[in-house]
């Protein structure tokens, strides 16, 4: 009887531990949310996707209003603040040599400030 009593134990405790094992995960993310550096890298990768898909330099702009405005109202202030400016060239739209923008993001986190100028090109 011990012996069944075991095996049906020892199942028991699998069974059950393969039910809770689907709801536990490790949070991989958490060193990217804790540096300032992974915050204004994902900035700058969402910005420079967004001239490359964008054909035309008024709609840009126009995202880039939007994105300021949401940076400034809806984001909350916590650990981080993020702020993004930036100059418009219309001109040097389809330009290869002279940037149609220039942007600069400045995180300030608890750890560190980080801030970056970068030169956008649309092509």
């Amino acid at each position: 009887m011990f012996v069944i009593t075991m095996i049906f134990m020892v199942g028991l405790i699998f069974t059950v531990q393969n039910l809770l094992f689907q709801y536990t995960a490790l949070d991989l993310s958490l060193p990217f949310r804790e540096n300032s550096i992974y915050i204004l890298k994902n900035t700058n990768d969402i910005i420079n996707k967004s001239i490359k898909t964008t054909p035309d330099c008024v709609d840009f702009s126009a995202k880039m209003v939007e994105l300021k405005n949401f940076l400034d109202k809806s984001v909350p202030r916590g650990t981080y603040s993020l702020s993004v400016s930036y100059k418009m060239s219309c001109a040097n739209w389809n330009s290869l040599t002279s940037p149609p923008m220039n942007l600069t993001v400045n995180v300030i986190g608890k750890s560190a400030d980080t801030s970056a100028r970068i030169y956008m090109y649309h092509r």
